[in-house]
This record gives C-alpha cells, sequence and structure tokens, in this order.
C-alpha cells in the first residue's frame, strides 16, 4: 500500500458541504482526505451541509470537525482557523472549493456581477490561504495549499468572462504563494478541472470519446477529488507553484478541423 503521509496530518476544507445541484468536489474531497488518515476540518457556510459531511468522515471511521462560516468574509476566515487550532493543534492542508459560475456576455456583465464573481472564486481563495500560510509558517512545519481553479482560467470563458478572470487569478496566486512561502516549506497548487457540471459519476465505465469534446472521456467528481488528494500528499512534496488539469482531454482540442478522412489529400509524397 503507497503511504500518501496524510496520517494524523490536520486538514481544513473550505467549501466540504454537499449541494445535490452542485459536483461536490468538496465532499468528495474532504472524504478522501479522511480516508487517508487526516483529521478534516469541514468548513461550509451552511450549518446542515458542514455536519452531513463531517458526520459521514465520522462515520467511516475518521476524525471531522465542522464549522460555519462565510469564508467571503475575513474575520470569518480567522475565526474558522481558531477553531481549527483550538480541536487539532494547528492545519497542514488546506483545500478551498468555494466558488460559483455565472454567465453573461462582456458587454452585459455588471459592475456588481463582475465584483460578486471575484469575491467568490478568487478574493475568498487569498483570504483562505492567507490564513492558513501565516499559521503553517508559525508552526514550522510545512503544508500544502491547494484550491480549485479551471480550465476557464487558461483558455477563453465565452460568457464566463468574469468566472475565468477570477480563475486565472486562482492560478496566478497559486504561483506566487509557492514563490514566497516555499523556503517554509509550504506548497501551492491547484487542479483545474473541465466541465464536471452537476457531477458525472453516472458514466458508464470504459466509454471514450463520446461527445466531441473530451477525447478522452468527462472528468468526474471523483478524478478531481483525486487530484486534489495527489497535491495534499507527500505523493507531490516537490509539486509547487503547478496547475494540475483534469479535463478529459478537451484543452487538447487541434484547432484546423483536420480529420482522417483529409489525410490523403494532405499528405506530401517525399522525394
Amino acid at each position: 500500500m503507497i503511504d500518501l503521509g496524510l496520517e494524523g496530518k490536520r486538514a481544513v476544507v473550505a467549501g466540504a458541504g454537499y449541494n445535490p445541484v452542485r459536483a461536490g468536489h468538496g465532499r468528495w474531497s474532504a472524504q478522501l482526505l479522511g480516508a487517508a488518515g487526516a483529521s478534516v476540518a469541514c468548513v461550509d457556510i451552511d450549518e446542515g451541509r458542514a455536519k452531513a459531511i463531517a458526520a459521514e468522515i465520522t462515520e467511516a471511521g475518521g476524525q471531522a470537525l465542522p464549522i460555519v462560516a462565510d469564508v467571503r468574509e475575513p474575520d470569518e476566515v480567522v475565526r474558522a482557523f481558531d477553531l481549527v487550532t483550538a480541536e487539532f493543534g494547528g492545519v497542514d492542508v488546506c483545500v478551498d472549493i468555494v466558488g460559483l459560475a455565472t454567465w453573461d456576455g462582456l458587454l452585459d456583465i455588471t459592475p456588481q456581477a463582475w465584483d460578486a464573481q471575484l469575491r467568490e472564486n478568487l478574493t475568498q481563495v487569498f483570504y483562505v490561504w492567507q490564513e492558513a500560510a501565516r499559521r503553517m509558517v508559525g508552526q514550522g512545519s510545512g503544508g500544502s495549499l491547494v484550491a480549485l481553479a479551471s480550465i476557464d482560467g487558461m483558455v477563453a470563458a465565452a460568457f464566463h468572462g468574469a468566472y475565468g478572470a477570477a480563475k486565472a487569478g486562482v492560478i496566478s496566486l497559486a504561483k506566487t504563494f509557492a514563490h514566497e512561502f516555499g523556503r517554509y516549506g509550504i506548497r501551492a497548487n491547484v487542479v483545474a478541472p473541465g466541465n464536471v457540471g452537476g457531477g458525472n459519476m453516472d458514466q458508464p465505465p470504459g466509454e471514450y470519446a463520446v461527445n466531441g469534446i473530451n477525447p478522452l472521456a468527462a472528468p468526474r467528481t471523483v478524478d478531481i477529488a483525486n487530484s486534489v488528494l495527489f497535491l495534499c500528499s507527500d505523493l507531490a512534496a516537490r509539486t509547487t507553484g503547478q496547475v494540475l488539469v483534469v479535463d478529459g482531454g478537451a484543452t487538447t482540442a487541434e484547432l484546423w478541423g483536420v480529420t482522417e478522412e483529409m489525410l490523403p489529400g494532405l499528405r506530401v509524397a517525399l522525394p
């Protein structure tokens, strides 16, 4: 069995609760961290969701702490980490799953909607990571910071302009955290999912290239959570400032529409 190095570690998952209309990245990530032996602080804005995921981890034999907090507010972030420190004694792993996309054309998005998207998808990551890094530096034992970005932060994000800009900011933020805090043994990385939507766990196994978008297959919630777990673990001990893309190959798409049928007419005879 591979040792992930997470046994006895103290983890915070912001956005750990499960919303049935969402993919459940926080829930799956929190469960995997608990199964790997970490004590998990399950932070969510909704009390019922926080308690539910903490109960799932506990019932599976792990240790979990539900915390109700709005991580868009810096004072709430500090309070949440104070509770984690009081219960667990510190923090070694911090995962930020919080995010929400809205749809608008660039000519239609209002200043209020723009600001809200940056606050929801970027600013709160800074608050959470800043407080986690502050605690980790004080502990002197290193740590791992992980957040969800999106492939919308790496390529064009039509009608997702504010969301894409925010996720690009998360990627930049990870690189800067990695650079500034590497000397303390603190790593910072992001997972960039493709279109998981409301969750694709019902995909039949062994079916590939079925939708014209993903040359492999659309990513599932568990694929994202597995990637989060990897970046939190000792398997990624020398990985920092990186973006782990989990998109089923969607962003590998070529630009010119060349098909196999076109090849005979494109080939040039060699002399």
